[in-house]
């Protein structure tokens, strides 16, 4: 009767350490809830030309040495498209068997930002949205964490860069909305397929 009384003691307490280490703490909050500010996309008219974003000419882009040549848009995250005057070329390579296509887009982040970056978007010409990374399914927002990056050849100093991959589903014009803890920009690009 003991022995049943302490391993019935020894299970419950499991149970309640158990229940305590899963359990949401309530000061916890999702980190990236901040940056998730409402969507403020431009609206294209029916048959309009895509508005596609230039390459920042406040940057040295040749200094940076980023994969996919310059970036575009007012930064001080940009996607590099500029290479392709602001083409996301996606093809199905890699994503067998998903309806989505996708293409690698580097992020590069200026050394005058340190913070994270919270990335998001959608067609502007009609309802699709954007997806990032991902299998069959694409993640429906990019995170660029504080002081996340990668390494490359000739990177200057203080500067950071993330590697991903951009999937949409039908050719348009489309536009990201880049938020920051204290900017938030859209840059607009132009998605074709190879189908």
């Amino acid at each position: 009767m003991v022995k049943t009384r302490v391993a019935l003691a020894v299970v419950i307490g499991l149970f309640v350490a158990a229940a305590a280490a899963t359990a949401v703490d309530p000061g916890s909050r999702d980190t990236w809830e901040p940056l998730r500010r409402p969507l403020h996309l431009p609206k294209l008219a029916a048959g309009a030309t895509c508005p596609v974003s230039r390459p920042d000419p406040r940057v040295d882009w040749d200094r940076t040495r980023m994969f996919g040549g310059p970036g575009i848009g007012r930064g001080p995250v940009y996607p590099g498209l500029g290479a392709h005057s602001g083409l996301l070329w996606a093809t199905r390579y890699g994503f067998s068997g998903s309806p989505w296509f996708g293409d690698k887009v580097f992020w590069y982040v200026l050394p005058s930002y340190q913070g994270p970056a919270l990335i998001r978007g959608r067609r502007l010409d009609g309802p699709e949205t954007v997806g990032f990374n991902g299998g069959k399914v694409p993640q429906p927002e990019l995170h660029i964490a504080r002081g996340e990056t990668v390494t490359w050849d000739g990177q200057p100093p203080g500067t950071r860069g993330v590697p991903s991959s951009v999937r949409v589903r039908e050719p348009g014009c489309y536009a990201f909305q880049i938020d920051g803890t204290s900017f938030s920009r859209v840059v607009v690009f132009v998605a074709d397929l190879a189908r």
